[in-house]
């Protein structure tokens, strides 16, 4: 009896040292931290990033619940280029096989351009934008040579649509889709696939950090139904995820109407919200 618990015990670390990882930023809060919950249900063992380290601590904790799952954090403000830098050297020699990249973190940002604050702006270009290049070109090649590997963009339903009043942001996610659409097709036939998921109104904190007020504080859908079908389809391989009936209709319309009409169109359908208040 003793010899059979042995090997159990055996094959479980076995089984758990052989298991892949996904990194995930943003992960402390709204859909990363969903995404990292999803992960972990599904058996990876997780790299976690975000700036809040009580709440980065708080949910690898909830993730290490999982069986023979390992859970690392690495707090880390990805605005700061040189601690970016940091980070991609501890990858370099983590020795771990990243199967999934989670590129999640970000901010909104609201209010008319020439009245933000140009340098958090900057700071977002830094955390959407510069973070995700730069981790995607650290962790690509070993999918690439393991013919293996999810990437995971999370955009949004402005990615199709010029946002007045959220004009860096909605540019940023923008970029990301093209970034994520460029990026798949070159990696057709390597076994690494790029997913971009992009949610519309989602009940997170997001939108009181951004600053954007909303007469229906309970509109959207909640980041665990985000993550749920973001993670699904990634891991079939799908490149566009768009979550939703109404937000799959808003793709289409920002899509099929004329560029002129779609900011306008926005505009007045923010007001009418709430949003531009």
């Amino acid at each position: 009896m003793s010899f059979i618990l042995r090997l159990a015990s055996f094959i479980i670390h076995k089984m758990a040292a052989n298991k892949t990882w996904a990194l995930i930023t943003g992960a402390s809060s709204g859909i990363g931290k969903a995404l990292a919950f999803e992960f972990a249900a599904k058996g990876y063992n997780l790299f976690l990033i975000a700036r809040n380290e009580q709440s980065l601590g708080q949910v690898a904790a909830h993730c290490a619940q999982q069986p023979g799952s390992e859970t690392k954090t690495y707090p880390v403000d990805l605005a700061d280029t040189s601690a970016v830098e940091s980070l991609i050297h501890t990858l370099s020699v983590a020795s771990l096989e990243f199967e999934i990249l989670v590129n999640n973190a970000g901010f909104g940002l609201h209010g008319e351009f020439f009245e933000t604050d140009i340098e958090k702006e900057s700071q977002l270009i830094n955390v959407q934008l510069a973070a995700m290049l730069k981790l995607t070109k650290a962790l690509l090649p070993g999918m690439i040579a393991r013919k293996s590997g999810r990437i995971l963009n999370v955009a949004s339903v402005y990615s199709f649509a010029p946002v007045p009043f959220q004009s860096v942001y909605s540019a940023c996610k923008a970029f990301m889709l093209s970034f994520s659409e460029s990026l798949g097709e070159e990696l057709k036939g390597t076994g690494v696939t790029v997913t971009a998921l992009c949610p519309g109104t989602t009940k997170t904190e997001f939108r009181a950090r951004a600053g954007i007020s909303h007469k229906d504080e309970d509109a959207g859908v909640t980041a665990e139904s985000v993550a749920r079908i973001g993670v699904r389809q990634t891991l079939k391989g799908k490149h566009l995820v768009v979550p939703g009936l109404t937000n799959r209709f808003f793709v289409f319309m920002a899509r099929h109407l004329p560029v002129s009409v779609v900011p306008r169109l926005l505009r007045s359908i923010n007001k009418a919200r709430g949003v531009n208040d």
